[in-house]
C-alpha cells in the first residue's frame, strides 16, 4: 500500500454511515459537483457537439470516481464537503497504481480531444480527462480513484433507501487508517461511537481547531487524547 493518506470529506452522518458499513459512496459522472468535469472543448456546431456528449453518456454509465485531497487542514474543504466543520474527513491508504493526482489547467480553454472510430480508444480520451480540472479548485489538491460501477456491491445486497446509489467495500484497494474529527464535531454526541468504529477498523483518530495565528485546520492535542484506544 501506498503510505500517503488521502482523505475523503463527509458530513458526520454519512461518514458514520459508511465507517458503520464498511464502504463508501463512488459519484457517478453526471452528479459531480462541477459542470465542466470531463468534458472536453466543445465550442462547434451543435452536429458535431453530438459525438462528444455520446461519449460522455456512454462513460457516465459505466465510470464512477472516488475523490480525496492529500491534506486536511484546508479550511475551505471542511466547510464545503465536511457540513461546516462539523463533519469528519476518513483518511485512506490506497493502492499507489490506483491513485490519478489532478492537474490544475491554468488555460482558459479546454483541453481538446479528437475522436475515432474505436469505441475504447475514446473512452480513454475523455477518462484521462479525469485528471484535469480549472485552476480555481486547485485549493482541494485533489487525488481521485475511477471506480467500474460494476465493481461496486450489488444493488441487491443494499438497504432499499440507497439502491440508486453506488458503494465499494474497504479493502486491499483502499482501507482506513485515520478519522479526522472536525473543528465543530459534536464530540458529547458521537465520541463513544467514534471510538468504537476506530477500534473495529484499527484507525487513529484525530480531533482539530482553527489555528491560533494562520488559517489552518490543526489537531487539537486536548481533545484528540480523550480519543486514545
Amino acid at each position: 500500500m501506498n503510505e500517503q493518506i488521502y482523505y475523503h470529506f463527509l458530513h458526520s452522518g454519512y461518514a458514520v454511515n459508511d465507517l458503520e458499513n464498511e464502504w463508501i459512496k463512488v459519484s457517478t459522472l453526471d452528479s459531480l459537483n462541477d459542470p465542466f468535469e470531463l468534458k472536453p472543448y466543445l465550442r462547434y456546431r451543435l452536429e458535431e457537439r453530438q459525438p462528444f456528449n455520446k461519449v460522455f453518456r456512454e462513460i457516465s454509465k459505466k465510470w464512477g470516481l472516488l475523490c480525496f485531497s492529500d491534506d486536511w487542514s484546508e479550511p475551505i474543504l471542511w466547510s464545503y464537503y465536511a457540513d461546516k466543520h462539523m463533519g469528519i474527513a476518513i483518511g485512506f491508504d490506497i493502492l499507489q497504481d490506483e491513485i490519478l493526482k489532478v492537474d490544475y489547467n491554468f488555460d482558459p480553454k479546454r483541453q481538446q480531444i479528437e475522436l475515432t472510430n474505436d469505441k475504447n480508444t475514446n473512452e480513454k480520451l475523455f477518462l484521462c480527462l479525469a485528471k484535469v480540472k480549472y485552476k480555481k479548485w486547485e485549493y482541494e489538491n485533489e487525488y481521485r480513484i475511477l471506480v467500474e460501477l460494476k465493481d461496486c456491491i450489488s444493488k441487491d445486497c443494499l438497504p432499499p433507501k440507497v439502491r440508486d446509489l453506488h458503494f465499494i467495500k474497504f479493502g486491499d484497494r483502499i482501507k482506513v487508517k485515520k478519522i479526522v474529527l472536525g473543528c465543530k464535531f459534536d464530540h458529547k454526541k458521537e465520541k463513544e461511537n467514534i471510538i468504537k468504529l476506530a477500534t473495529k477498523l484499527n484507525a487513529e483518530i484525530i480531533s482539530t481547531r482553527p489555528g491560533w495565528e494562520d488559517y489552518k485546520i490543526h489537531q487539537c492535542g486536548t481533545t484528540t487524547k480523550q480519543y486514545l484506544i
